[in-house]
């Protein structure tokens, strides 16, 4: 066994981002363990993404294409990767840590007898041993995960921990049979939920909090300031249990955990629970008229004001500066 296999994520006939940030990493990790970067990419018609992926940096991809998978199942996507495992005789899966992914990755280690950790936010190879990190307590408490050489490991990685793949010399795509195997679910119908907002995926949030007064003010300031950004807009938990916001903005322990390249908090004065969902953020920027709120010992940038009237001045700003 030896190098990495990554397990592609697709959207809308795309790369995830997710999986190019693994792609990225996983030449180094690849590298380390001295074998090759493999993906495989499954789904029922997958030949556009296979090439995409040999683009960014991928040795040999792997594609298993059939009917059956044209919808996610946990019995068809485990079989599926479970012949690229064979193939690819990997020393680490790399796959992101999404809902979907994490039935999967669960499932494939216990047909593997695979180690496994989830949500992890950083991977190192050391003396032929894989280690990783993976934050919990509300990230005031960072695990470390060493596991034996000779053993396959499954990592499911948090988004947005590392750089994504830029592109590579072209690797080779090996198509793979769907083993048989039983799939026991039948899907009758998947559908994006209206109005649904991927906090998740953002690279930019601006998130408001009980500090703004009210929902007019949260409306009128939060998300003009996440479009002058470009990115999405979230809130505290106060703010979604008042009714302001959908529960769908909701940052938080008991809502999204996001790890965005800018987070701004607005009016967010910093409660463990909201602390635990964003404080892995790259770049945090707290704006708050209390000097002592805790938002302020998490925060990169921090400044102490009405957020009712600096958030117009900043977005003014940032839409001269940006062209917004």
């Amino acid at each position: 066994m030896s190098g990495v296999l990554v397990l592609i994520e697709q959207v809308g006939g795309e790369v995830a981002a997710i999986s190019r940030e693994l792609l990225g990493k996983g030449k180094e990790l690849a590298a380390a363990l001295g074998g090759p970067l493999s993906a495989v990419v499954v789904g029922g018609d997958v030949s556009a993404v296979a090439a995409k992926v040999v683009a960014l940096g991928a040795d040999t991809v792997y594609t298993v294409a059939d009917a059956a998978l044209a919808v996610y199942t946990t019995d068809g996507y485990v079989a599926a990767a479970q012949a690229a495992v064979a193939a690819a005789q990997p020393a680490l899966i790399l796959s992101g840590a999404t809902f979907q992914a994490r039935d999967l990755g669960a499932a494939l280690a216990a047909d593997l007898d695979a180690g496994l950790v989830v949500d992890v936010t950083d991977l190192q190879v050391a003396g032929g041993a894989i280690t990783a990190a993976r934050p919990s307590h509300g990230g005031n408490v960072v695990n470390a995960y060493s596991f034996t050489p000779g053993k396959v490991v499954v990592a499911l990685v948090r988004k947005q921990s590392f750089a994504e793949a830029t592109g590579g010399a072209g690797g080779t795509v090996k198509a793979l049979a769907l083993p048989a195997t039983t799939i026991r679910t039948q899907v009758a119908s998947v559908a994006p939920k209206s109005g649904a907002v991927n906090l998740t995926d953002a690279a930019i949030i601006a998130t408001g909090g009980r500090g703004l007064g009210d929902k007019d003010n949260y409306y009128k300031l939060i998300p003009k300031l996440a479009e002058a950004l470009g990115g999405a807009y979230g809130a505290s938990r106060a703010v979604v249990d008042a009714g302001w916001v959908p529960y769908e903005h909701q940052v938080g322990q008991t809502g999204k955990t996001v790890s965005p390249k800018l987070y701004v908090a607005a009016g967010v004065s910093g409660a463990i629970q909201h602390l635990a969902g964003m404080r892995t953020s790259r770049n945090i920027v707290a704006i708050n008229k209390d000097p002592e709120a805790p938002i302020f010992r998490v925060a990169t940038f921090g400044l102490v004001g009405d957020v009712n009237e600096v958030l117009p001045l900043l977005t003014d700003e940032l839409k001269r500066r940006l062209g917004r």
